[in-house]
């Protein structure tokens, strides 16, 4: 390995990972499963089933893509939140940020480790 190149989980010769994501969008009602499964740092593919039309709309563009690039694309910007919000209406659908998240730690840049937003009226 070359003096400037860092050694990173990939890099060290991990095999490919698999992560899944159960998301319950809230309100509406709709179940999203996603499964990311990343054979680098970069390349990650997706399967997503989903009751959601507009999610189905959004999966059918989103078959694969450079997580890197995601992270430094920035909040809510890069290409996954750019199809999504071609094809999803709400604005505070949570699904793009499982969608990352799920991808992230397949990819080896996070580890899995579950998030929630509760809400309760005061």
């Amino acid at each position: 390995m070359p003096e400037t190149e860092k050694k990173t989980p990939r890099s060290a010769g991990a095999t490919a990972s698999a992560v899944q994501a159960e998301i319950d969008a809230g309100i509406c009602g709709f179940h999203t499963t996603v499964v990311a499964e990343a054979e680098s740092m970069r390349a990650v593919k997706l399967t997503i089933e989903t009751e959601c039309a507009q999610i189905a709309k959004a999966a059918e563009q989103l078959p694969e893509f450079d997580m890197l690039e995601e992270l430094r694309a920035g909040l809510g910007h890069g290409h996954v939140y750019g199809v999504l919000s071609g094809c999803v209406r709400h604005v505070t659908c949570p699904v793009g940020s499982g969608i990352l998240k799920a991808a992230e730690a397949s990819a080896g840049l996070a580890l899995p480790k579950d998030v929630s937003i509760k809400l309760k009226r005061l």
